[in-house]
Parts: C-alpha cells; sequence; structure tokens
C-alpha cells in the first residue's frame, strides 16, 4: 500500500516538471515576513501538487494537515513526516459526515453531496468521516498560534467562516477558496467571457464573509475565487 502512494507521488512530482514548491505565490509572501511559523493546512488535498503548504514545509515549517481523503492524509505521513497528518473534516459541529468522492484523492471531494453534481461530476464513493468544528480542532490540537491558516472545503468554506469566531480564525495570513458563486449564491451573478481575478475579487469585497473578516484582517489578493488575508 505505502508503494502505491509513494509511485503516484514520483508520477505527479514528475507531472509537476520535478517541482515540488506546490501552489507557491502566497507562501512566498508569507516567508517574506515569517522564515519559519506553523500552519493548519484543511483541505491539504496532495503534499505538493496544489498545495499552498509545500514551499513552507520545504523552509522549514510545520504543523497540521487535514482531509476527508484517507489516502491523501497517508501520502502525506510517507511525504510531511514532521507534520502531524489528521484523517477527518472540518464542518459546522461535531460528529460523523457523509463524504462524497468521485475518486479517493482528487481536489473535488467534499462534505457538501451537492457539489459534485453541480460541477458536473457524479458521487462514485460515499464514507461517513469524523467531523470537528474549527473552535473543537484548536481545543483538542491546543492550537494557540497560527501563523496561515488555509480552508479548502469544497463548497463548504463559507458556512465554516460564518459559524466560526475570529479567536477560532485567528491566524497571521488567513486563505480560503469560495467556489463559483452560482454555488456560493451571489446574487445575480454571471460569469465574466473572460476569467477575471479582479471579478471575484469586486464580489468577494462585498460579501458577508468579508464583512466579517475585515474586522480582523485586510484583503491581500486572489488568484480567481481563492482569497489571500493578512491579520491587522
Amino acid at each position: 500500500m505505502k508503494l502505491r502512494y509513494i509511485l503516484k507521488y514520483i508520477k505527479d512530482y514528475i507531472r509537476l516538471g520535478f517541482n515540488s514548491d506546490g501552489d507557491p505565490k502566497f507562501s512566498k509572501i508569507i516567508l517574506k515576513k515569517i522564515k519559519k511559523g506553523i500552519y493548519l493546512d484543511i483541505g491539504c488535498y496532495h503534499p505538493i501538487k496544489g498545495s499552498n503548504t509545500a514551499l513552507l514545509y520545504k523552509n522549514g515549517w510545520s504543523g497540521i494537515n487535514i482531509d476527508i481523503s484517507e489516502e491523501t492524509i497517508e501520502m502525506f505521513k510517507i511525504f510531511r513526516p514532521n507534520d502531524t497528518n489528521l484523517f477527518l473534516g472540518i464542518s459546522i459541529k461535531n460528529g460523523y459526515q457523509k463524504a462524497y468522492f468521485e475518486k479517493s484523492i482528487s481536489t473535488l471531494s467534499s462534505l457538501d453531496e451537492t457539489y459534485l453534481n453541480k460541477q458536473g461530476r457524479k458521487n462514485l464513493i460515499i464514507k461517513k468521516v469524523k467531523v470537528l468544528t474549527l473552535k473543537s480542532l484548536r481545543k483538542k490540537h491546543n492550537i494557540k498560534k497560527l501563523d496561515f491558516l488555509k480552508i479548502d472545503c469544497e463548497n463548504i468554506d463559507m458556512s465554516i467562516i460564518m459559524k466560526s469566531s475570529l479567536k477560532d480564525l485567528d491566524s497571521n495570513y488567513l486563505c480560503f477558496e469560495i467556489l463559483p458563486p452560482t454555488i456560493y449564491g451571489w446574487e445575480n451573478y454571471k460569469y465574466p467571457p473572460i476569467s477575471n481575478k479582479k471579478y471575484y475579487r469586486n464580489y468577494f469585497l462585498k460579501s458577508a464573509v468579508y464583512e466579517k473578516l475585515r474586522k480582523k484582517f485586510i484583503f491581500i489578493d486572489n488568484v480567481q475565487a481563492t482569497f489571500f488575508l493578512k491579520k491587522k
């Protein structure tokens, strides 16, 4: 089983052009201010592919990685041995919930039953997974200080943020994904003819999520519907 994850990692590493920095855009900004810190990566997906914490890990950071895919967490245990890697979900309540997958390791895995269908995909795998609130997670693992909190929970990020206190969300930097507005619920949304980060940003800055977060955070940048904020 372990060999299977190693082979997948090698294949992905080759496909990425032998680059293990992941998605370094936000990490490079953080590293200019904090050379070594602690992250919490919720919806971690893959140790390098599309990872916002891969470059941080390479630079001596460590933290906690969380995912509803057991296979994802097994891969993290192999390639992020200095981290704490947890097979569970973050939600708005504690307990167990059904998780929906198109395949065992995917960017589209979600606790939202409707999400895959809205993306034109199917719920091919359904599993029950343990879930915790962000507040319960921080208490259980004694997370008092965070330098980078990343939330990518496929269509439930907004619910998690709105149900969490600013204390629960406390971190020097915050990153999360608010998915396509037809799912997110932005009123009168129409996709722009050309993908446009400014278009996503303008909607976000008018959202209830930003209205809450602006009390503690400053908006820095976005990549499409992924938003990056800094603590005031």
